[in-house]
């Protein structure tokens, strides 16, 4: 592979485009045009073949046969010299072709001698690369051989082509996709979107489908009427609307965030902008509102809220457990050595149960076992907790529901009920009947007389108002004086697979 005759400017630039066009310069070797090298080589009983795309500063070996390399200097190549020619370049005996002389692939330690490429050529005729062999030793082709190198140009270059409608028809499908994508996008996100117009006198002018969808009056409804219908009642009645249109008037646009109000009276939350409705002639004639939907992001955004006051509050019940348990823990210790492993074993237990607090990805948990578990680092050995009900299992939400209250309710025994005296007791029990209703009852004996707070804490609505809905049931939280009770009623739907039993023990 002596220098390249040099073509006219226009034509090498169409020749480079029109390999580019391929994309296969640089690629991975690819077992279709191995196998045509390989076939070249043993059609012709050449050594070394190549499969060469020949760009105007460089060639790349898109396969090869015998040279190890992807790629040679074009300078010094055959090649360089064949895609010159119509048809093919055929070298017998490169040593005795002056075009050859000083070449030193020719006469230097490659030691070439024999060339000969068949033209790798588009269907517009512009040639690209050859299908070339090559041998250290002089020979000469006969005319099978000739045109089976045709042959094998031929069929390079259909693959080339197939890649190539192949590699258009990808980009076209992507493309489709990619649009047909964005318009799905456009119609998903515009139920979300209410646009709507209004005249200087607040009358609405135009509705469009997104609005009718989100805020439930059709256009005809709308049309004439005053477009302060979807405002609340409170902020009709503090001016909202009129200042929203001051500011979109003084400032160019009006931003806000509040609840609207939808045909059937239900509020939803939403993100507004207002803008100046301008004429051809940039006379304000009314006002453009888009609302977009975010109820769902609202609800979301106040339950993180909530959740960020539990886990306040539930590090600082945390720490109190602790320091609990560890009053009982050594209040009952035979020895120092006795209280100290107790306590290590406390502590590792309400590892356990806030575990189940923060939920385990489950589809069910056992109620016996959640139960066990979130009181687990209540037991002192006396058997003051008594546990009765049959086998059941809950839901992930329902079993983190009762679970923060029993966690609560230990809790609030351990410090201040039956559970922070050496003679209180407390009774757990539950029940299903036949029609699914639950029953569960918590019930502390013995202990401190109870006196009802004076305010109802966090940890009382917790109790009561967060654990119910789980069971779409009631949760009534009792202080009576000669102990806490709480009493939840609710629902649980049916597992796939329950075998029921009536557990009743004393836990330790």
């Amino acid at each position: 592979m002596s220098s390249a005759i040099p073509s006219p400017c226009g034509e090498e630039t169409e020749r480079s485009a029109a390999l580019h066009s391929y994309g296969l310069l640089d690629t991975p070797r690819q077992q279709d045009f191995d196998d045509i090298a390989r076939m070249a080589s043993q059609v012709c009983g050449t050594p070394m073949a190549v499969v060469n795309l020949v760009d105007t500063r460089r060639q790349f070996f898109l396969a090869e046969v015998g040279l190890g390399v992807r790629e040679t200097p074009l300078e010094t190549s055959f090649c360089g010299r064949a895609i010159l020619e119509q048809d093919m370049l055929v070298v017998p005996d490169a040593r005795r072709d002056p075009r050859f002389d000083g070449n030193p692939l020719v006469h230097g330690e490659a030691g070439l001698k024999f060339y000969a490429g068949a033209l790798l050529k588009t269907a517009d005729g512009i040639t690209i690369g050859t299908m070339c062999v090559l041998d250290t030793k002089p020979r000469e082709l006969d005319e099978h051989q000739i045109e089976m190198l045709r042959f094998l140009a031929r069929q390079a270059m259909t693959q080339m082509e197939l890649r190539r409608s192949l590699a258009a028809q990808d980009r076209l499908l992507a493309q489709a996709r990619a649009s047909e994508a964005r318009h799905r996008q456009i119609l998903d996100s515009a139920v979300d979107f209410a646009m709507f117009t209004s005249d200087l006198g607040d009358e609405v002018t135009f509705w469009s489908v997104g609005a009718e969808r989100v805020l439930g009056w059709s256009e005809g409804e709308m049309l004439g009427r005053s477009a302060d219908v979807i405002f609340t009642p409170e902020d009709r009645a503090t001016g909202a609307p009129d200042r929203e249109r001051a500011a979109a008037r003084g400032e160019g646009r009006a931003l806000d965030e509040r609840w609207h109000l939808r045909k059937d009276g239900a509020r939803f939350w939403a993100s507004g902008e207002m803008m100046p409705l301008m004429d051809d002639a940039d006379r304000h004639v009314g006002y453009v509102k888009i609302l977009r939907d975010r109820t769902e992001q609202r609800k979301s955004e106040l339950q993180r809220e909530e959740l960020t006051q539990e886990l306040a509050h539930r590090m600082k019940n945390t720490l109190a457990m602790v320091q609990a348990i560890a009053t009982q823990t050594f209040r009952t210790a035979k020895s120092l050595d006795e209280g100290r492993d107790a306590l290590s074993g406390r502590l590792i237990a309400l590892g356990r149960a806030q575990d189940i607090l923060t939920g385990s990805g489950a589809d069910a948990t056992e109620i016996r076992h959640l139960v066990d578990d979130a009181l687990r680092p209540h037991r002192s050995g006396e058997g003051r907790i008594v546990v009765a009900g049959p086998s059941l299992e809950l839901s992930p939400d329902q079993g983190l529901g009762l679970s923060l209250a029993i966690h609560e309710l230990a809790t609030n025994a351990a410090k201040y009920g039956a559970l922070s005296v050496a003679e209180g007791e407390v009774w757990i029990d539950w029940t299903i009947a036949a029609d699914r209703s639950f029953t569960f009852h918590w019930r502390e004996s013995g202990g401190p007389v109870v006196e009802t707070p004076t305010r109802t804490g966090f940890g009382s609505r917790l109790i009561e108002r967060i654990v119910a809905p789980y069971f779409d049931g009631t949760g009534k939280l009792t202080f009576d004086p000669s102990g806490a009770r709480f009493d939840l009623t609710g629902t649980i739907a049916p597992p796939c697979d329950r075998s029921p039993q009536q557990p009743r023990h004393r836990t330790p």
